[in-house]
């Protein structure tokens, strides 16, 4: 009897551990585990969100028609609407840059669309870095994670907001 029942909540935990796609097991994979996100909120408590992630996943089950109705008046992207939206919060920040304030209005224009076009693509990860050349193009440079961690190292709470962790 004890070994079927620990089956039973292993298959429980392993279900609600894969199953984050209601708003309160995902809100918690964004916040604790970082399943379905590059990097979690809080990077250090992946206990927290286990413990968390079956309770949430019982109380989706009974608010299921709830959130159903929401996701059809709202939306695919909602509550969290990070997954496209994310230029207009990277142009600010470009136009921030005193590189970027001394380019002539049609290179702007040509560093935008290409700022654009680069996250669009999907061709940037969390190892890229952007480099704004004189002429308003970028270019993009593949670092190794112990180069990144130096990196990120170096600029330590100098720009904070010159780093996007996507």
């Amino acid at each position: 009897m004890r070994s079927r029942l620990m089956r039973i909540i292993a298959l429980a935990v392993a279900t609600s551990l894969l199953s984050t796609g209601c708003l309160l097991s995902r809100a918690v994979d964004r916040a604790f585990l970082g399943v379905t996100t590059r990097r979690p909120s809080y990077v250090d408590r992946k206990a927290t969100g286990v413990f968390l992630i079956p309770i949430t996943f019982a109380v989706d089950l009974v608010t299921f028609p709830i959130q159903a109705l929401l996701l059809v008046i709202l939306g695919d992207d909602f509550p969290f609407n990070d997954t496209k939206g994310s230029l207009p919060q990277s142009v600010a920040m470009l136009e921030q840059d005193p590189r970027f304030q001394r380019l002539s209005d049609e290179q702007k224009a040509v560093a935008v669309a290409e700022l654009k076009e680069l996250l669009e693509s999907g061709k940037l990860t969390k190892d890229s870095a952007l480099t704004l050349t004189e002429d308003g193009h970028f270019v993009v440079t593949q670092l190794t994670p112990e180069a990144r961690e130096q990196l990120m190292a170096r600029l330590g709470q100098r720009a904070p907001s010159m780093v996007c962790e996507r």
